[in-house]
């Protein structure tokens, strides 16, 4: 199986995505990204100038500053790595434009924030990833005041990327498709390629640290498991809603079925509202 699996991985081309190559690349990146959220969906919505706002998994703080510099009163960003923080705090001293910011280490599900605190609350690319994902959101939607909006972005788990193993393994659901035995050697394969000098055990170990990436790391959040979760929360509304097809707008048509929407949704956005 995982001789097929590297044949079949041959005939895919790398997913497009950006920011690899380096830190400084993924910073770029995510401000790139915070400049298209607060183009498209944020500043159109009234969410954006003159509001005091939290990024919550701020990463490298490039969205943060983006959406700071796109004309928020003030920003915030909070991740749980302290290393992401801090270097969070040295670009954001990079930029020359003037707005309020900070950033702060902390567990989404446990924010060290008052209730109401922010107008607009923002989570991108960070839904699938929390290990709390309901207290996440419980947290999201109290540190909100009312009438105020969050922002939810994320990449579901049943999406043909959802395996967030696209550094390694190019077929589209390879999460579905194969056992994580099988993944671990297709990604073994891959590492033993790239590196030629990696003995077979230091390649296994690598392989088996970014299966374990893979375990820890995704809380499985499927479409229906969110909106789920949005439904048990009465004091929010939602007011916006999309579903991004992955890669070729043509598959937009699949999303529009709820038995599809899982498979060929590559982006989930939404808007909801917290109500007065």
């Amino acid at each position: 199986m995982v001789r097929l699996i590297n044949y079949i991985n041959k005939w895919f081309r790398p997913p497009r995505v950006e920011g690899r190559e380096s830190t400084d690349a993924y910073a770029e990146w995510e401000y790139r990204w915070g400049c298209e959220l607060a183009r498209l969906y944020m500043e159109p919505a009234g969410d954006l100038s003159g509001k005091k706002l939290l990024d919550i998994g701020c990463g490298l703080g490039g969205k943060t500053v983006a959406l700071g510099e796109g004309g928020a009163l003030a920003v915030f960003g909070t991740d749980i790595s302290a290393e992401y923080a801090s270097a969070s705090v040295s670009y954001a001293g990079k930029s020359n434009r003037p707005f309020v910011w900070g950033f702060f280490t902390g567990d989404a599900a446990r924010l060290p924030v008052t209730g109401g605190a922010f107008d607009t609350v923002v989570a991108s690319d960070t839904m699938e990833h929390f290990e709390d994902p309901e207290g996440a959101f419980s947290e999201m939607v109290r540190v909100t005041r009312k009438g105020g909006a969050i922002w939810v972005f994320y990449t579901p788990y049943f999406s043909p990327l959802g395996s967030h193993l696209y550094d390694y393994i190019y077929i589209p659901w390879c999460h579905l498709l194969f056992s994580r035995r099988h993944l671990h050697g297709a990604i073994e394969h891959v590492v033993t390629s790239r590196h030629p000098g990696m003995s077979k055990q230091e390649s296994s170990r690598e392989a088996e640290r970014i299966m374990r990436s893979f375990d820890r790391d995704l809380n499985r959040m499927s479409v229906r498991r969110f909106f789920r979760l949005v439904k048990r929360h009465p004091s929010v509304r939602l007011t916006y809603k999309q579903f991004k097809p992955a890669k070729f707008g043509v598959l937009k048509l699949f999303t529009y079925v709820p038995v599809l929407r899982e498979l060929f949704t590559g982006s989930v956005i939404c808007r909801l509202e917290k109500r007065e």
